[in-house]
């Protein structure tokens, strides 16, 4: 039989929500900085950004420990936080959060 320790699975959830949580954060700011005409918003665990009629969402899922993105441009995107504490792709070891969102907000 596998014993848990529920105080330790508890922590890291507590720390993986902190941190996708400061993340959705700094990716709010970011639009409201840089991107000026694009609409961001929170509902929930989820952060919405609208561009004329394209939408983004970038939500937290808890039961993975990942940043899931849905893109009108590219589709469906997860991330786990790597070592070095940038969220990598699980597909795509080699695709950034900050990146993907900096180069198709660009092109809009």
């Amino acid at each position: 039989m596998q014993v848990y320790n529920l105080n330790l699975k508890n922590k890291v959830t507590q720390d993986f929500k902190k941190t996708a949580q400061k993340t959705l954060n700094e990716i709010f700011t970011l639009i409201e900085n840089d991107y000026k005409n694009f609409d961001v918003d929170f509902q929930d665990e989820n952060l919405v950004i609208e561009i004329d009629d394209l939408t983004y969402i970038i939500s937290i899922h808890n039961l993975t420990s990942q940043i899931w993105v849905s893109s009108p441009k590219s589709g469906a995107h997860h991330f786990t936080l790597n070592q070095s504490n940038i969220w990598v792709g699980t597909r795509d070891k080699n695709l950034n959060l900050f990146d993907l969102l900096k180069s198709e907000f660009k092109s809009l």
